[in-house]
């Protein structure tokens, strides 16, 4: 485990299935991030949330999702990778409501928060790269909370650059200095880039960024 999931884990409620049972999560813990994300007023940068495995940290295969206040239910949203849709809802907050999806197997399923970005299905600049990286430094910084974020800033995960997740393949003509494996690529960020209109990749072979985490 990475210390960015080692570290943010402890922020939300996990819940754990067994034999298919539902994952039942407050909704109170999704709200706070999400809030955090909102007031930032962030470009690119947003927190995911996903269901995975709890053996193996694959997408969880979903059968329903719903949101539950003591008096109404409402359809939760997903996808095939296991990522969960929430609203952004001060009243679900307010009256408490519960998060509760249904795996399609059983094995076990837990709650994984990802700080990432998805972006514009177009060329991306270097300069668009150097934004996502700066967002993703500031996003861990605030989700940390002030005391640890400015008191004790040491314990935060350090911040080498930015992994390109690919939906296919890498394409080939990445620039060489880039670190590729399969479908994705970490990338050290350049100070020179900051401005740069200089298109580095296509966006619409991208899946998302993420943060790349020293281990």
């Amino acid at each position: 485990m990475n210390k960015l999931s080692s570290w943010i884990s402890p922020l939300l409620i996990l819940s754990f299935g067994a034999a298919a049972e539902p994952v039942v999560m407050s909704y109170d813990g999704f709200y706070d991030r999400m809030e955090v994300v909102n007031e930032g007023e962030y470009q690119y940068a947003q927190v995911g949330f996903y269901l995975k495995t709890y053996a193996d940290a694959k997408p969880c295969d979903i059968t329903e999702g719903e949101i539950l206040t003591e008096k109404q239910s409402y359809s939760l949203t997903y996808n095939d990778k296991g990522q969960l849709f929430l609203p952004f809802d001060k009243e679900l907050d307010t009256h408490k409501a519960m998060v509760v999806v249904t795996p399609a197997d059983a094995g076990g399923c837990q709650l994984s928060m990802q700080i990432e970005a998805k972006m514009p299905q177009q060329g991306i600049t270097a300069g668009q790269l150097y934004q996502v990286n700066e967002e993703f430094e500031e996003l861990l910084a605030d989700l940390s909370g002030f005391f640890v974020g400015t008191l004790m800033s040491f314990l935060l995960p350090e911040q080498q650059g930015i992994q390109l997740h690919f939906n296919g393949s890498v394409p080939t003509n990445v620039p060489t200095d880039w670190q590729c494996v399969d479908t994705r690529c970490k990338v050290t960020i350049k100070n020179k880039w900051q401005d740069s209109e200089t298109v580095l990749v296509d966006g619409s072979k991208l899946a998302r960024i993420t943060p790349w985490i020293a281990k």
